[in-house]
Formats: C-alpha cells, structure tokens, sequence
C-alpha cells in the first residue's frame, strides 16, 4: 500500500475543494475569498510535507517563505468584506514582512537569522489583530456579508484569528525543540499541530462563502443617482446618532429593507445614502445593541404585527419578514418578546394589532449629553 504523508493527503483535500470552487468564481464573487485561502492553505500543508520527506536545501528555503504569506492572504480575505481583495498599498505594506524572511531564508546558510521566531511573531500579531477585528462592535467591516449573518461571520474570523495564534504556538514548540532536543519531536509537532490546525480552520472558513450575499447593482446605481451630491456631503459629515437612527427607521418604514433576508450593510448605506461605517456606529451608540440586532428587531416587529393582525401562519410570517431559518425566527423573537411566536398569538388574539419599530421603542440606553 502506497502510504502519503499527512500534510499531501490534507493539501489534496483542500485543493480538489479549492479548484471546485474556481467553477464559480466568475459568476460568484462569494467564493474568491474561500478560494484563495483554501489553495494558500494547501500551498502551505505541501511545502510542509516536501521540508519534511526530503529536507532538501531548497525546500528549507522555501518553507518558510510560503508560510509567511499564509498571515497576509488570511489578513486579505477576511480583515474586511467589502471592497477589493487585493490593493497595491495593502500589497506594499503587508508583502514587507514577505520579503523580510525571502532574504533571511535566501542568506540563512551564512548568517543564521531567526526565521521560526520572526514567523511566530508574525502569526501571532496577524492572528491578534483578526481577533481584534472579530470582536470589535464596527460592523462595517462586513459590509457585504447579510446583516443577519454578521454574528457568525465574525466568530468565524475569531477562529482565524485563533488559529493564526495556536499555529504560531505550535511553530515556537518546534523551534524550540530543536533548540533543546535536536528536533527530536519535531515531526511529531508537525503532524499533529500544523496540518490539524489548518485543515480545520479552512473547513471554518469556507463556510464564509455561505454568508456574504451577491452585489445589488440595481440599488447602487439608484441610489446614487437619485439623491444630490450636496444631501450625501451632509447625511455623511455632520447628522447626530439619533438622526442617522430616525434616517434609518425612514427607510426601513418605507422600503421595508428588514424583508430582504439577504440585506447588508453597504445595500442599507446605499439607500440610505449613509457610509455604512457610520451607521453601524451611530446604531451602537444609540440602542446600544448591534445593527444585526436592529435589523431582526425591524423583522420581528412585524411579525408580532402580522401574528396579532392576521391568520398566516407562523412559517409564513417568518418567510415575510425575511428569516431563513425557524430557528433563528424562534431565538430572535423570544430575545425580543420573551416569548414564543405561538404564545404570542394566543395572548394577543383579542388585542388590537400595533407596529413598534425599534426607533419607536427607543434606545436602550439614553444618548450621552454633551
């Protein structure tokens, strides 16, 4: 029997995964992040499994090379969903790090520069910084994932993130094993760190797929034609959190956006004819919850309407108001009504039937006086 390594078997996986989604990256510009990640991993897994089945001087040099853009392409894919993926400045100042540790592993044979350390750091300030990203309350850095999915999209950066630094752990286990112990483990480290760390933190990511939601040309280019520069200079320098809250609920009242289960930040921005970064933080600051938030609270405003007011049933009412799931209905509508859509119904069946939107309801914290 023909035995492989690890590392070639895993890269096989992700590479046969990554070369199906490339059927789609023309028609879906979902699965470019995904893809270039996946084939980055898989890059990595066989530079790895070729350092350690034949640990030639080539393969030394390379190794560490191609592991040092693993942190920049995880930075590129998932740091922010909306724009390019790739500009020039952000491949200036990242690829610096690149090429520092090209010529530390060119020159290694005559100098012997700390590589394994220099990636350590690496991995753990671009893993930092990913984790620092996911938590952060600035929901326009997913500007074209659906509002409703910001939640798991940002744990999902976490776990890249997380990886990032458990992989950098791994890589000092290993540098300094070999300090210690002669490399006496070190394959051991490898086969069993590396390999399982980025198998599952691609088998993560690629789920990221599933959460950003195709470009609404349509939208874009009505709603910029339609408003004067002059009104867009205004609303983006110089309106109030509570007028930027009021400006949403306009549109949400209007439009009825909440009804789009595929509705995201730069489509809301785009008909509000707001940047997307400032309504994400005026929302915070004035409800104190995220915009995800405000945006299901919108849907399950009418769907207290509609159970109230109407005999649909409560699969109907959940498609409606814009929720894929029965589950995710449920969970959002007892964190808003503390109850479950049927009790609802049954304690109001006689009550008549009112709309209160979130802007209506109020903040739930006051806005800070000046």
């Amino acid at each position: 029997m023909i035995a492989l390594p690890l590392p070639f078997v895993v890269a096989l996986v992700l590479g046969i995964y990554a070369l199906r989604l490339c059927t789609r990256w023309r028609m879906d510009p979902r699965v470019r992040r995904p893809v270039l990640f996946a084939f980055s991993c898989a890059v990595l897994l066989l530079s790895v499994g070729l350092r350690w089945q034949f640990d030639s001087a080539f393969f030394r040099f390379l190794q560490p090379v191609v592991a040092s853009m693993l942190p920049v392409i995880a930075w590129f894919c998932f740091a922010r969903f909306d724009g390019p993926l790739i500009t020039v400045p952000r491949l200036a100042l990242h690829g610096l790090f690149v090429v520092l540790v090209f010529l530390c592993s060119l020159t290694w044979p005559y100098w012997h520069p700390p590589i394994d350390f220099l990636l350590c750091g690496q991995f753990l300030v671009y893993g930092g910084l990913l984790l620092r990203r996911a938590i952060a309350g600035d929901a326009s850095f997913y500007g074209d994932i659906c509002i409703g999915d910001i939640g798991a999209a940002r744990k999902i950066v976490a776990v890249v993130g997380g990886m990032l630094v458990l992989s950098a752990l791994i890589d000092a286990a290993i540098a300094l094993d070999f300090a210690w112990q002669r490399g006496l483990h070190a394959r051991e480290i490898v086969a069993s760190g590396n390999t399982v760390m980025l198998a599952l933190c691609v088998f993560l990511l690629v789920r990221l797929g599933n959460y950003v939601a195709p470009e609404d040309q349509t939208a874009m280019v009505t709603d910029q034609v339609s408003v004067p520069v002059r009104h867009q200079q205004r609303v983006a320098e110089g309106e109030s959190d509570r007028e930027i809250a009021a400006a949403i609920d306009q549109v949400m009242q209007s439009r009825k956006l909440y009804r789009d289960p595929d509705l995201t930040l730069d489509r809301l921005a785009r008909r509000a004819v707001i940047p997307a970064r400032t309504i994400s933080l005026a929302i915070n600051r004035y409800y104190g919850r995220n915009i995800s938030c405000i945006i299901n609270e919108y849907r399950i405003a009418e769907a207290m309407y509609l159970l109230a007011d109407t005999t649909k049933t409560v699969t109907d009412i959940q498609f409606d108001c814009g929720f894929h799931s029965k589950s995710n209905f449920n969970r959002e509508f007892r964190r808003v009504a503390g109850m479950s859509p049927r009790d609802y119904r049954s304690q109001n069946a006689n009550i008549p039937a009112r709309w209160i939107t979130p802007f209506n309801a109020g903040p739930e914290t006051p806005e800070p006086v000046a």
